[in-house]
């Protein structure tokens, strides 16, 4: 096709695109609504191999590619007939006077730079060789002068159907077009950045995939969650879960979600490190932290000691367990420990899958029904390790995750005393909730069970105290009970506490210069003590 025929209509097409997945059809539906197709190698000749006419770049530039294919849409010509602005006459003219057809329709996709760095097989030179130039510079010239620009495969089709409607809601139609382009820009060159840029450089880029009511009060909105991750993502990221019945998932369900996912991973992990098996897990979470843990030979055990550890914090929470939500767990979780009749307060239950009868069950209470098939797969290999951001009023802290676990084992463990297997079971399960627990923290568990957590205390005495509080109140019987700190004593007071409720097995850290004076002063209440470096395994955990 010739130049000249191009410069007759604003109907012209630049197709250069990577991924060939239905190109061919789409240029032919352009084609067929009269548009004209410029386009290049690969592409140029799928879309000649399917019949549709096509002009090759070459002409409009004055020559072929160059440097090995590197150099083809970089052109003055290209950008041209992309940036020039359709509602100023000087510039159409410039561009009939130069012989330049205007484009209005850009579909580009850019290299797989992001799959090549995930390979595992990436150098630099790789990777340099899958950074596209050419595809973020079209569609940023597209995006600025608002044109129909395609960023993306699956925009084909929807694209072909607009036009062919009539382009209905144009200007917004292209806006549309035009922001994913710019964020499809935005998040291929961050990829580049941070791959290059290592630890000098952090960000993160998302699109909303599912809105909430609102934030944490209702007075702040709009919210919702952002997540875009195409390669390698995360199992059990939050965007992989379904929800299945129930009410909308609001904010603080998605970040209780989270919070869950810190706590059971951290179970499983401790359980399989130190006991090379994962039992069953329940944990219910209220306000960030868990307000009741429980481990067992089946789901419904776990979920019985769940939820006997504090049935009073667990009204209106929300329960994860590590594998699939049955009607024995829907009816353990919705009647264990209840009067006769009624039904137990929940704000959502998260398992690995639900059956056809526990969401009967639960439906009944408009129970929030969350799954995720990776739930069901728990091991040492499942803990997050993504990079934290948090944001900072002015900037970003950044962080690696939480990915100690502590190991009985290991030699950097300093005993005092002996304890039971139940006792370590018991003390690998208060590390798991007390370290993902918003710190001071200090956890109590007893055969299997949560029984008292005092967490965000400003003094470690005061956490004792709390947790001392929270399972006397609740009627739990401490004497022989497991307890674990965050971080070290820096007095014997704190311990104390807890060795005079009849705490008989206290995991801690070591570091503080009064050391010595906490360990005897438990010694002589008989309580056992297990230290790990501070530096080591310290368990502060949400600041």
């Amino acid at each position: 096709m010739s130049i000249q025929h191009l410069l007759k209509t604003n109907q012209n097409a630049l197709i250069s695109v990577y991924d060939k997945t239905g190109i061919a059809e789409f240029a032919k539906g352009l084609h067929e609504l009269g548009w004209n197709i410029i386009s290049s190698g690969g592409t140029a000749k799928v879309v000649a191999e399917a019949g549709v006419p096509v002009t090759d770049v070459a002409e409009l530039v004055g020559g072929e590619a160059i440097l090995g294919h590197r150099v083809v849409t970089l052109s003055r010509e290209i950008h041209s007939g992309l940036l020039a602005d359709a509602s100023k006459a000087e510039d159409l003219q410039e561009l009939k006077d130069r012989g330049i057809p205007f484009i209005d329709l850009v579909a580009v996709d850019m290299y797989p730079l992001e799959e090549e760095i995930a390979s595992g097989k990436a150098t630099l030179a790789s990777v340099i060789e899958k950074t596209d130039i050419g595809g973020p510079t079209m569609l940023r010239a597209g995006a600025k002068a608002r044109r129909i620009v395609l960023s993306r495969a699956e925009q084909r089709q929807a694209v072909l159907d607009w036009l062919k409607a009539g382009k209905p809601d144009e200007v917004s139609y292209r806006n549309q077009l035009c922001t994913a382009a710019e964020y499809e820009c935005a998040r291929y060159i961050l990829i580049s950045a941070k791959y290059h840029g290592g630890e000098d450089v952090a960000g993160w880029i998302g699109k909303r995939i599912a809105p909430t009511k609102y934030g944490e009060n209702p007075w702040q909105t709009p919210a919702g969650l952002y997540a875009d991750n195409r390669v390698a993502p995360d199992p059990l990221g939050l965007d992989q879960f379904t929800h299945q019945k129930g009410w909308e998932l609001s904010y603080i369900n998605e970040t209780d979600m989270h919070r869950l996912l810190q706590t059971v991973t951290h179970i499983a992990a401790g359980f399989e490190v130190n006991f090379g098996r994962v039992p069953a897990i329940a944990v219910g979470v209220k306000h960030g932290n868990a307000c009741g843990a429980g481990v067992g030979k089946n789901a419904v055990e776990a979920v019985q000691k769940m939820l006997e550890g504090d049935e009073i914090a667990i009204f209106g929470g929300v329960v994860m367990l590590n594998g699939p939500i049955d009607a024995g767990v829907a009816t353990a979780l919705m009647q264990h420990h209840m009067p006769e009749g009624q039904n137990r307060l929940l704000d959502g239950v998260v398992g690995s899958a639900v059956t056809p009868e526990a969401l009967e069950i639960l439906g009944r209470a408009k129970l929030r029904v969350v799954t995720n098939p990776a739930l069901a797969s728990l091991d040492k290999d499942t803990l997050e390790v993504a990079p934290i951001l948090r944001n900072v009023r002015g900037g970003m802290l950044v962080q690696p995750n939480y990915t100690f676990v502590a190991d009985l084992s290991a030699d950097y463990i300093e005993r005092h005393g002996i304890l039971s297997n139940q006792q370590e079971q018991d003390l690998i399960l208060a590390w798991a909730v007390g370290s993902t627990s918003n710190s001071n923290t200090i956890c109590i568990v007893k055969d299997s069970r949560m029984i008292g957590n005092g967490v965000g205390q400003q003094d470690r005495v005061g956490a004792a105290k709390l947790a001392v509080s929270r399972a006397s109140s609740r009627d739990h019987d401490i004497k022989g009970a497991a307890a674990y700190s965050d971080s070290f004593f820096p007095f014997p007071d704190g311990p104390l506490v807890l060795a005079n409720a009849g705490i008989t097995a206290i995991l801690t850290s070591s570091g503080s210069i009064k050391d010595p004076e906490v360990i005897e002063a438990i010694a002589a209440k008989k309580v056992t003590i297990i230290m790990l470096p501070d530096k080591i395994g310290r368990g502060f955990f949400g600041h």
